[in-house]
């Protein structure tokens, strides 16, 4: 996912969140509240479609859509598998993927009092998927002490953010680990949105405007009941910034591998392009670039290998409960397009 940063230059996704020792008490009383491929240039040319995530705007207190209760969840993970994108990642990238939990063991959890220190929730080592959502924290009272009676949880406020502490971590972690997070959208239609999110711990952007944490997606839209239930691919959206490319399953513009949609991912950036080549970032009048390049058939990344279904907030499948998580996956900077982004799974 990408959003375009305030000079002009485009970062990858985000909503927004700072830095100190805290403590964690259990919660009497919580107060939830809500803290198109651009121009290629070279020989590479892509259609473009402005495509809003659905979920950038989503209030913590909105009602979590139920789950697909027409598709059986043994077709659901079988259709998963069938779409699952095969992505090019740049060889000279050293800012790979990872998982949820191999991240997790590698930071911190902290708070962002505005205006105050920063408090520690959980040190690292510490941070899990399930302390992840469970945590709560005292807001600032007065003159940045304790005392305003008032607690928030880390499930509906954007306060609560993760911060890497080795240098080592924002390079991801080793290709046996890395993953792809699927998200099943049944729509009116009767067709499927299937989207593959994939975490990076890092995002190497245009000069300064770099950031912890990268969460970028390859979309699927199927037929579930074509070709006598093995689906038919109709649409696919290559995350990128500012929304992203969206194609028809058919445009000759898409390569495929078999049923697997192939995407080509920019160095650093981890935005999704259509094939290998050099692209200019929409908004930054050339002068920011991302480079794709075909990867070795061997080191291509099938992501059905390792896709797992992840479900709703409401409802989190094969024990994803991260996907509850409503604050900042990466540190916060002093400038909002630094910070770490956030992730509004439905």
């Amino acid at each position: 996912m990408a959003a375009m940063i305030s000079l002009g230059v485009a970062a990858c996704a985000a909503d927004a969140g700072d830095e100190g020792p805290g403590s964690l008490s259990d919660a009497t009383e919580i107060e939830d509240i809500e803290g198109a491929n651009e121009d290629a240039d070279d020989d590479v040319v892509a259609d473009s479609a402005f495509d809003v995530d659905p979920d950038v705007q989503m209030s913590a207190l909105a009602k979590s859509p139920d789950n697909d209760a027409v598709t059986p969840a043994a077709t659901q993970d079988q259709l998963i598998k069938t779409f699952a994108p095969h992505l090019h990642l740049h060889a000279d990238d050293p800012y790979r993927p990872s998982s949820v939990d191999w991240y997790l063991a590698r930071v911190t959890m902290r708070y962002n009092h505005k205006n105050c220190p920063d408090h520690e929730i959980y040190p690292v080592g510490k941070v899990t998927q399930q302390k992840l959502v469970a945590a709560t924290h005292e807001d600032n009272g007065s003159f940045c002490r304790h005392d305003g009676g008032k607690k928030v949880a880390a499930t509906t406020h954007e306060g609560f953010f993760l911060e890497i502490v080795n240098e080592a971590t924002r390079k991801g972690s080793p290709r046996s680990d890395w993953k792809s997070y699927a998200v099943w959208r049944p729509q009116a239609s009767g067709l499927v949105n299937i989207e593959y999110w994939i975490f990076y711990p890092y995002n190497d952007g245009f000069s300064i405007f770099n950031h912890e944490s990268d969460w970028e997606h390859v979309r699927v839209t199927i037929d579930p009941k074509a070709n006598g239930g093995q689906g038919k691919a109709t649409e696919v959206k290559l995350s990128a910034h500012k929304g992203g490319t969206i194609v028809k399953a058919n445009d000759p513009k898409l390569s495929w591998d078999g049923t697997h949609p192939v995407a080509y991912v920019a160095k650093g950036t981890h935005a999704n392009y259509l094939a290998p080549g050099t692209y200019a970032i929409e908004g930054t009048h050339g002068i920011a670039k991302d480079t794709t390049k075909a990867a070795a058939a061997a080191a291509v990344w099938k992501t059905e290998n390792a896709v797992v279904n992840i479900g709703t907030r409401a409802k989190p499948k094969n024990g994803q409960v991260f996907v509850k998580f409503w604050g900042r996956w990466g540190e916060i900077n002093d400038i909002p397009e630094t910070n770490g982004i956030t992730r509004r799974f439905p």
